[in-house]
């Protein structure tokens, strides 16, 4: 470790998680994919299915002359929701559990081994020019660096506070750098462009699958309202 290295930015760690998340996303996908195919279907219907009694239900309490206050509580309270929520959350279970399972696996080797190897960072860390040591700013040991990953949870538990703690000067240090002792540090001050221009696309290929998502479930809510209507 140099003299001119600095604590690491929020933003800085931003970017290098997004591109780690890629890779390890898309390797956890790639390993649960042969128990996927046809839960992705199910899910998908389980949602349409939903979404489809919502409209029917809201149509339904609209006949019925529920006034408007009232509306949410009646529609919420609809057989037909209750048991379409049920369907929806087995299906969601059986969609997540093999690629969390597999992401929690490959995650753990990933940053375990990347840290304590001779790089002391993740590809994506690297790429930023961030390294990760202990307190002494010595790199770390296997079993350190699993503890750092492990103790990475309870920064996802705060609603990721833990995480948003890195933007607090001077060591921007997260909840999980707190615990397992550890520091992350920047060879160079601020974001390159590319990094920046990364994380652009990243935020707006998130706000855009949200509003097509929104988009296509207010237009089939829509659609099941206009025909318990007619």
């Amino acid at each position: 470790m140099t003299q001119s290295i600095q604590p690491a930015g929020l933003w800085q760690r931003s970017a290098a998680w997004t591109l780690d998340g890629a890779v390890l996303g898309a390797m956890s996908l790639l390993l649960a994919w042969p128990l996927l195919a046809g839960r992705v279907a199910a899910f998908a219907q389980q949602m349409n299915d939903l979404l489809e009694s919502t409209g029917h239900a809201m149509g339904r309490a609209v006949i019925d002359g529920v006034p408007l206050p009232a509306l949410g509580v009646t529609v919420m309270q609809d057989t037909s929701i209750r048991a379409t929520t049920a369907g929806l959350e087995d299906a969601i279970w059986a969609l997540a559990w093999p690629p969390l399972l597999a992401l929690v696996v490959v995650s753990a080797i990933y940053h375990a081994a990347f840290e304590a190897g001779p790089w002391q960072a993740t590809p994506g860390q690297r790429l930023l020019g961030l390294q990760v040591t202990d307190a002494r700013q010595q790199r770390l040991r296997p079993g350190r660096a699993l503890l750092r990953h492990v103790a990475g949870a309870t920064s996802w538990l705060t609603l990721n506070i833990g995480h948003l703690m890195a933007a607090v000067p001077p060591l921007h240090q997260t909840l999980h750098d707190r615990l397992s002792a550890t520091r992350v540090w920047a060879a160079r001050p601020g974001m390159p462009a590319w990094a920046v221009a990364w994380l652009a696309l990243v935020s707006t290929l998130l706000l855009a699958l949200g509003a097509w998502w929104m988009a296509s479930a207010m237009a089939t809510m829509q659609l099941a309202l206009e025909q318990s209507l007619q």
